[in-house]
């Protein structure tokens, strides 16, 4: 179909959060939105008051990343079982094969309580004539300015479902200007695949999913949506 195979390869994620405070800075975006509708999932599908989340995969924490190398997204336990866990950015996308996605699935179900939710986002291709997008933005801090561009979806495999993602942050602080640029695979999931995974994995019950953090918006009612965002129940 005229697609270079991806190799799929474990390599060392510290490169990418090598400057923190700029990926934090670039990425503080609309995260008001994402929260409140967090809150509109754990008031309207969790069966008692949502207390405590897990946060997983949850990027520039500054201690969970010296903790990394200690922890597995894929095989992890909590001493004591919460009421939430969520996990954006597309962070699942790191599993690139089906069977570390269930086995997460499993694990992320072993640290929820009865009932507990379990929100995340996933990229997904609505289109194959031009999968890839691109979005460039600038931020500003005090005398920082942080413009970034980052890409998804490239160089789609159809087999496997990995793909590229690109990220380039230019900082401009006091006359000095620094550039890091990463590039990783990830994976994609169709929303049937899903479904599928889910029952495999077994311990949670699927409940509804979402075009984006909207509530009203409901993925089989959207078109060409790219990212779908899902909540699942602890059965």
């Amino acid at each position: 179909m005229g697609y270079a195979p991806l190799k799929l390869r474990e390599k060392s994620r510290v490169r990418e959060y090598s400057a923190p405070r700029y990926y934090e800075i670039a990425f503080e975006l609309n995260r008001k939105g994402e929260v409140d509708f967090l809150v509109h999932c754990f008031k309207r599908y969790s069966p008692r008051r949502v207390r405590s989340v897990v946060d997983i995969a949850c990027g520039t924490g500054p201690h969970l990343l010296r903790l990394a190398d200690r922890g597995d997204m894929t095989d992890f336990r909590l001493a004591r079982p919460v009421d939430a866990a969520i996990c954006m950015q597309d962070s699942q996308g790191h599993l690139l094969k089906t069977e570390q996605l269930v086995a997460h699935l499993r694990a992320v179900a072993r640290c929820l309580k009865r009932g507990g939710l379990y929100v995340f986002d996933r990229y997904m291709v609505s289109s194959w004539t031009n999968p890839a997008r691109r979005w460039t933005w600038s931020k500003r801090r005090g005398r920082l300015i942080v413009r970034a561009s980052f890409s998804a979806l490239n160089d789609v495999d159809p087999v496997s479902q990995v793909f590229r993602e690109r990220m380039t942050l230019e900082a401009i602080e006091n006359g000095t200007r620094r550039l890091y640029r990463q590039t990783h695979l990830s994976r994609m999931v169709f929303p049937q695949e899903l479904k599928t995974v889910v029952e495999l994995a077994g311990g949670f019950e699927f409940v509804q999913w979402f075009f984006g953090f909207k509530p009203h918006q409901v993925l089989e009612r959207s078109r060409h949506p790219i990212i779908m965002v899902v909540v699942l129940r602890k059965k």
